[in-house]
């Protein structure tokens, strides 16, 4: 629960969000769920006597109205309102329910009596009638803030040093770092991210001015890094040529439009962290009735933006996961276990980007890596081999959860989403 706000900093907030101002990220949960008491002790008192005493006027006009019409007949004259002013009171009832629809004051009393002495009902006519009290404009201010959120539109102010977060569908990495810190920075989407309410809306066609629209909804020259995570969270590790949320060439756009806006701006160029592939390509070819030309230009992959463009970190899933396997390895054989379809996909695959890091066996002995199409043939042999020798990839929080119970030793597994997690976070620390 968010720690409940003062009179003085929900009025704050209220004039900042009407004004279109900023407000502190922090205070966005306390603010949206702060709720103002319906009535006070004394208040609920006071409607109680005027429950009870409208209950006896309904009694006499309804339940026995024989006994109604004499008392309106032995009352003075001047219980017969004026025309004007019982259409006058039939519009206050009208605000707050039903018009009575009677000139006689013995039919309005009822309603009088509840709005006399009812403190909840005194508030009711006067902010239909009027909404100027400061409860009411921060309850306005609510409701603009909380349509803010869902469109993606709203302004927040986050401590120095955040991160900048562009997510896809499905991130999970990305929802993971918002679930540990839900102040580590705003998410920006092309779609409400289920995880945080701190969030811009950016859609791919938006080009240039897109960015800087969403950007100024935060106070981004404070910002210590931009994420980006062109990944799908089902290919983390040896994940095939297409299998990307976003190309690398929208990737490279991407970082030309923050380069150009950073220096439009005056500011200095932050670091840009990429959770991808660095191996997957973006291919452009020039042709002519004779063949291909060739071109520097013709091949996009987030290797060449790093090198391309300055204070770029690429975060390759597959290398971060390999280091960790190296490491456990110490010396010994690598094998690679799958499926007959896991090992035709991913085995070449996996020896290839082994050896690009330059691991060979200097030892006895072996370590037996499992990964395959899904982590439900990896979850099989899990179970069916019980071989302490054996190292299995996952990639699945559902199958995770599932094998931690029983079959999973702290240390004889690599969770593929944590090892990243942890690897960003490494990274934000040091920015």
């Amino acid at each position: 629960m968010p720690e409940a706000l003062s009179k003085a900093d929900l009025k704050k907030l209220t004039q900042q969000i009407q004004l279109g101002e900023r407000i502190a990220a922090e205070n966005v949960p306390a603010f949206l769920e702060h709720k103002f008491p319906e009535n006070t002790s004394f208040g609920k008192f006071m409607l109680k006597v005027a429950g009870w005493i409208s209950l006896f006027f309904a009694s006499v006009l309804v339940i026995f109205p024989e006994v109604g019409e004499k008392l309106i007949e032995i009352l003075p004259d001047f219980f017969l309102l004026p025309e004007r002013l019982a259409k006058a009171l039939d519009y206050l009832w009208g605000l707050v329910g039903k018009p009575v629809k009677k000139q006689h004051l013995m039919y309005h009393l009822p309603n009088i009596i509840i709005y006399a002495f009812g403190v909840a009902g005194i508030r009711l006519l006067w902010r239909k009638i009027h909404r100027n009290n400061w409860k009411d404009q921060v309850e306005d201010a609510q409701k603009k803030l909380r349509s803010q959120v869902e469109e993606g539109t709203g302004r927040f102010d986050f401590q120095p040093g955040f991160s900048l977060l562009f997510v896809g569908d499905g991130d999970r990495i990305a929802k993971s770092l918002v679930l540990d810190n839900p102040y580590i920075g705003p998410t920006i989407s092309s779609k409400r991210p289920d995880f945080s309410p701190l969030w811009g809306t950016l859609t791919p066609g938006e080009g240039d001015g897109g960015l800087e629209r969403v950007l100024a909804q935060f106070n981004s020259r404070e910002a210590g890094e931009y994420l980006l995570f062109p990944v799908v969270d089902t290919h983390l590790f040896l994940p095939g040529p297409k299998e990307y949320d976003v190309p690398p060439h929208r990737i490279e756009i991407a970082v030309r439009r923050i380069r150009e806006l950073e220096k439009s701006k005056g500011w200095l160029k932050k670091r840009i962290l990429i959770v991808g592939d660095r191996e997957q390509t973006s291919r452009f070819m020039t042709t002519s009735a004779d063949g291909l030309f060739n071109s520097e230009h013709d091949t996009v992959t987030l290797q060449t933006i790093a090198d391309k463009y300055e204070n770029i970190s690429l975060v390759d899933p597959t290398d971060v996961t390999l280091k960790k396997i190296i490491d456990i390895a110490d010396g010994r054989q690598i094998l690679f276990r799958a499926s007959a379809e896991g090992v035709e996909k991913y085995g070449s695959a996996f020896y290839h980007r082994l050896s690009r890091l330059g691991y060979e066996a200097k030892r006895d002995g072996y370590l037996t890596v499992g990964y395959d199409i899904s982590d439900l043939e990896t979850e099989h042999q899990i179970v069916a081999t019980g071989n302490s020798d054996y190292l299995p990839v996952i990639l699945s929080r559902e199958i995770f959860d599932l094998l931690s119970e029983e079959h999973l030793n702290l240390g004889d597994f690599i969770f593929v989403p944590h090892l990243i997690k942890r690897e960003l976070q490494i990274l934000v620390e040091e920015n």
